[in-house]
């Protein structure tokens, strides 16, 4: 990526961060440094916004991403994690997996006493290298899952995901050592890839002592586990990645910077200085770039007030037990499906699965112990038709046990009292009810409305429906909103359901919807909200 960004962005990057790292002194001075050699310091977050304004970037890190900023030049996007770190320092934290500390605690304790008795740590790895690779599969799983969940959430479900136009890649900043001859700022640039799954080896216990803490490699790079705090850790072999190197010269008179800001910022604060108009002549160089006015945001959990995800409606719509189709053409179905297969599969089987298939169908469920019920006995039909072996005859039993299984809605929680106090966030009227009833006054052509996929800005037309407006949908055809949602952002297979703890995998809990002024678009973006302490704008479950 470095190599192909334009060079006047490289030159105005290198400004900014030579310029805050000159001021070194200034944060770095004690009693004991007096007099000694500084490393050159880089504040993390501002290295992002001057990434960001020298090179014209999106800031990613909105919501739950695994991404710091994205970047587009001549065709080619890139998306970026940005760290800084000693040009000298080990391994750096990449993820941690609290979610799965829990899970992973009987394979965790049978690798330690495994090591209980053993003398070296040469036979500590060999004991341990089939459990040793069971976890380093799982941590690969959830870490990729977490990318390609970040992946969807910012280009949105119009890309694919394997175009070949966007790259990701780490680039990071590393301060020489304070020992060094000279202060510089070494650049470097590595892949930012999932681990590769099919080539994972292991290589050994970190230490006899730490018989948890393990490395393993996928042969694109080295990865470190370490139990105690469920972290995942990557070696970014910091000198071979170099691609650029910037010499630093430390400020004589920091304080004498400080104050000149100060004298620009704050004129009114300094009795010497009278002139008012100082004040506006402040030019803020690393201000990020201009910010659209948020006029309206909501946000809430994904998850019931119970921290339970709904099973079978909402996002899990297509999960649902009761079928849309009337009775008559649901005898129909099972009847065509004896009729195709009589002379094809084991009569005795075919007869279980119809039999099966005429309680699931004609049977109603409304508790919820009844649809639990039916859940069960569709996986068990399902097995039925997984151990006939015909594929023909599967796909059919699961289209007549499932609905679509894109069909999903972004459910408003309390929508009624939720549209009486914002009447006009998705549009003038759109929540508005027919008097006395459930059902929604305007046509559905007239509750239509922009929604726009935070943060990568693809957007697609959806609309308020269902009674008393809970429910968000895609106009054109329902299963686009479930497309990107389901299998981009949360990463989950055919037929499989939203559950809470794929969301604490994920670190996405909740969503925010937002208006902006002078704009009629409505914005998603998928984020983690902390219930003990909610943002601006939140809703609580009732």
């Amino acid at each position: 990526m470095w190599e192909n960004l334009p060079q006047t962005g490289k030159n105005e990057y290198k400004r900014l961060i030579l310029a805050f790292s000159s001021l070194t002194d200034m944060f770095a001075q004690k009693a004991s440094d007096i007099d000694q050699k500084v490393a050159p310091i880089i504040n993390s977050k501002f290295q992002e916004t001057a990434f960001q304004r020298a090179f014209n970037a999106a800031a990613e890190d909105i919501g739950n991403t695994s991404y710091d900023v994205s970047v587009e030049h001549e065709g080619k996007k890139y998306l970026v994690g940005i760290k800084t770190f000693g040009i000298s320092s080990g391994d750096q934290k990449v993820a941690q997996f609290k979610a799965k500390h829990d899970e992973w605690a009987d394979l965790i304790d049978q690798i330690k006493s495994n090591a209980g008795n053993v003398e070296s740590k040469e036979e500590i790895d060999s004991i341990n290298q089939d459990l040793y690779l069971e976890l380093a599969n799982k941590i690969a799983q959830i870490r990729n899952e977490r990318i390609d969940s970040s992946y969807a959430n910012i280009r949105g479900f119009r890309i694919d995901i394997h175009d070949i136009d966007v790259h990701s890649v780490y680039h990071v900043l590393m301060p020489s050592d304070k020992n060094d001859e000279e202060p510089k700022i070494f650049v470097g640039e590595t892949s930012y890839d999932k681990i590769d799954m099919d080539n994972i080896q292991v290589l050994g216990c970190t230490g006899k002592n730490n018989p948890t803490n393990f490395f393993f490699t996928d042969g694109n790079h080295t990865y470190k586990y370490t139990s105690a705090d469920s972290q995942l850790h990557m070696n970014f072999t910091n000198r071979d990645i170099i691609c650029d190197e910037w010499k630093v010269k430390y400020a004589k008179d920091a304080y004498a910077i400080f104050e000149k800001i100060a004298d620009m910022v704050y004129p009114e604060l300094n009795d010497s200085n009278s002139d008012p108009a100082v004040n506006n002549s402040f030019d803020y160089r690393v201000s990020l770039l201009p910010q659209k006015k948020i006029e309206e945001s909501v946000c809430w959990t994904i998850w019931n007030k119970d921290g339970d995800t709904e099973l079978y409606s909402g996002f899990n719509s297509f999960y649902g037990t009761g079928s849309k189709m009337g009775k008559e053409q649901r005898i129909q179905r099972i009847n065509r499906i004896y009729e195709n297969y009589v002379e094809q599969v084991d009569l005795g089987k075919l007869n279980e699965l119809r039999d099966g298939l005429t309680t699931f169908l004609l049977e109603s469920a409304s508790s919820s112990t009844e649809k639990a019920m039916k859940t069960r006995l569709r996986n068990y039909i399902v097995g039925i038709a997984n151990s006939i072996g015909n594929q023909e005859l599967k796909c059919d039993v699961t289209k007549v046990l499932y609905r679509p299984m894109d069909e999903m809605y972004i459910p408003i929680p309390d929508s009624a009292q939720f549209h009486r106090e914002h009447p006009n966030f998705f549009g003038p009227g759109y929540g508005e009810l027919i008097t006395g009833t459930s059902k929604l006054k305007l046509p559905k052509e007239q509750r239509i409305f922009n929604l726009v996929f935070d943060p990568s800005g693809d957007a697609m037309p959806a609309y308020i429906t269902q009674d008393f407006g809970k429910a968000i949908e895609s106009a054109e055809k329902q299963s686009y909103l479930g497309e990107w949602i389901l299998r981009g952002v949360f990463q989950l297979g055919e037929y499989e359901p939203l559950t809470s703890q794929r969301l604490i995998e994920l670190n996405i809990n909740g969503l925010r919807l937002l208006k902006y002024k002078d704009s009629q678009d409505v914005h998603l973006e998928f984020i983690w909200i902390d219930e003990y302490n909610p943002p601006k704008g939140y809703i609580q479950r009732a």
